[in-house]
């Protein structure tokens, strides 16, 4: 398996985890007692939105070397 190959399965993996984060925060009653779980979901989101963005460009930058 190619490093390309595996970084796009990562890739995917990174997204999926997104996806599921989103729906979880989304899913959450708007309660006041689940702010916090709200703001940390958040967090969440947003760290894999930059480890996605990274590992794009990653995979671009291996696709122009080849």
């Amino acid at each position: 398996m190619s490093l390309e190959t595996k970084l796009e399965q990562i890739l995917d993996s990174a997204e999926m985890a997104y996806s599921e984060a989103y729906s979880a925060r989304e899913s959450l009653p708007d309660y006041n007692a689940n702010e916090s779980s709200r703001t940390t979901m958040s967090q969440a989101e947003s760290y894999l939105d930059d480890a996605i963005g990274d590992l794009q460009d990653l995979i671009r930058k291996l696709g122009d070397l080849s």
